[in-house]
């Protein structure tokens, strides 16, 4: 396929890291307005107002590395967690505290909301993991998106303040990313105004000023003043795309596929039943099409759908994917995730197709599918994608491969899915190779590599250690030597890990 802009596809990124942390679309492309105007008044040279750009776009790529475990505490809305605390998590300590009162008696309640504060601070040091988390995953992924060393290195100090109060504790002053530094001031900026109003605004810059922003940028954005730094004069998406510095970077090839394979590890990241769920049916629609003769067109489109296909699934509450009884609104916003998938991934030039095979994965040939309740033949490459999507979903629910098999016979009977993608897919199933245990990455062992699965399916240390048959201490042996070798720091990144390894069964 032809090459793809980067800075596209990071801005369509955004629209999606938007959605993760319960901001509005577009949030992430008006802070990059912002941001690149601080940049020129700060007199940044075209490689650094490279990395700000970038940066911008892609602070919350690692949005979803926690979603899971903040869901646990906060009655399974991570977005409305990450929504009510984005205004105070650069404020000082008692603001932060007070804004997480009021976020827990919001989406917990009264009753329970001492409970949530309670078990959030009984782990002194735990929301510095889940940020610090938020930073190593999206510093990976930056990575393996294939953007440049010094955008994933400044996404490793997401989270860090000029004061050195942030994460990593200690971590201040000018060893913070330049681009870190316009990043924050620049998103604050454009959420307070949006929120609050522009005087509100001005206050908590100048409150702020010396602590987490760097006074510099500060003085930057207060001297330019807020309309001038948040004004467009056109279509929001093309002149945010036109402020990254000549020459635009580009990905064309195998770099695309990285690329795409990157963000579908960043949605599956959004639950423990998801992880490795991307990779695993990328893999499945390219035997598939081989199998069924597909011209290298469709097999290379449909690879790439593969990689994409449930990037929505970000705009959904943990609660949408974790819970059963859910009421109609829930069911509603589960099936309009396919939606998202399409509508966004469409913004970026060259990948119109593959946003068109991406939001068909749910579709049924009967009608009965969603979002669009499509009927008739959608064609053998969205067939092949949405039995594979069906055939993997289905056997992460089930954990049997024949439940998987007879279902979707019993939907191709009824006219649902293609008789010719149902054989292919299972025909690629049943051609695919076991893993190879004397093939593990890092140097694991074999029990380390099961405590990884485990682990990377959310299990905690006590649950690992039951299913083990190995006591606890054990377990947190295993677990270190895990991060030690596959270079890793965290929870997230383990399982970031045992995906692209095809460690996940």
């Amino acid at each position: 396929m032809n090459a793809v802009r980067m800075g596209e596809l990071a801005a369509a990124t955004s629209l999606f890291t938007d959605l993760g942390t319960g901001q509005p679309v577009e949030h992430g492309l008006r802070t990059c307005l912002v941001s690149m105007r601080l940049a020129d008044a700060l007199g940044l040279d075209p490689e650094l107002r490279r990395e700000v750009f970038y940066v911008t776009l892609l602070r919350f790529l690692g949005c979803t590395a926690d979603s899971h475990q903040a869901a646990e505490l906060f009655n399974d809305d991570d977005l409305g967690l990450l929504s009510e605390m984005a205004p105070v998590i650069n404020g000082s300590s008692l603001g932060e505290f007070v804004g997480l009162f009021r976020t827990a008696n919001s989406l917990v309640g009264p009753p329970g909301s001492l409970r949530t504060l309670a078990g959030v601070m009984s782990d002194r040091r735990g929301g510095e993991r889940l940020l610090d988390a938020h930073c190593e995953v999206a510093s990976r992924l930056a990575t393996d998106m294939g953007l440049p060393a010094n955008v994933s290195t400044a996404l490793d100090r997401g989270y860090a303040r000029w004061d050195g109060n942030g994460v990593p504790h200690g971590v201040g002053g000018e060893d913070v990313p330049l681009s870190i530094r316009v990043t924050v001031v620049a998103r604050d900026l454009e959420l307070w105004v949006r929120e609050f109003g522009s005087k509100r605004a001005v206050e908590t810059l100048k409150k702020r000023r010396g602590r987490a922003y760097d006074p510099a940028v500060v003085d930057a954005a207060l001297g330019m003043g807020f309309e001038k730094l948040r004004r467009c004069d056109g279509d929001l998406w093309e002149e945010t795309v036109e402020l990254e510095p000549m020459p635009w970077l580009e990905a064309g090839g195998e770099g695309v596929q990285r690329a795409l394979r990157a963000l579908g590890d960043f949605a599956d990241l959004k639950a423990p039943e998801f992880t490795g769920h991307s990779r695993r049916v990328e893999r499945i629609v390219s035997g598939a099409a081989d199998i069924a003769g597909l011209q290298p067109e469709q097999s290379e489109m449909l690879a790439l759908a593969g990689c994409v296909h449930d990037l929505g699934v970000v705009a959904t509450p943990a609660r949408v994917w974790r819970r059963r009884d859910l009421g109609p609104a829930d069911v509603e916003q589960a099936r309009l995730h396919p939606m998202w998938s399409e509508r966004l991934l469409t913004r970026v030039d060259g990948l119109d197709a593959v946003a068109r095979l991406a939001g068909r994965h749910h579709e049924r040939g009967d009608g009965s599918g969603f979002p669009a309740r499509l009927a008739g033949d959608p064609g053998l490459p969205a067939g092949i994608l949405a039995c594979a999507e069906f055939y993997d979903e289905t056997v992460g629910h089930s954990g049997d491969v024949n439940v998987a098999t007879v279902e979707m016979r019993r939907i191709e009977g009824s006219g649902g899915l293609s008789g010719n993608a149902v054989s292919a897919v299972l025909g690629a199933v049943g051609a695919a190779k076991p893993l190879i245990e004397v093939d593990r990455p890092a140097g694991l062992t074999e029990r380390e590599v099961d405590v990884l699965r485990l682990l990377a399916r959310g299990g905690t240390n006590r649950q690992i250690a039951e299913r083990l048959g190995i006591t606890l201490k054990t377990v947190g042996s295993h677990v270190e030597h895990i991060y030690s070798k596959a270079g890793v720091r965290n929870r997230a990144a383990a399982t970031l890990f045992a995906a692209q390894h095809d460690l996940i069964e």
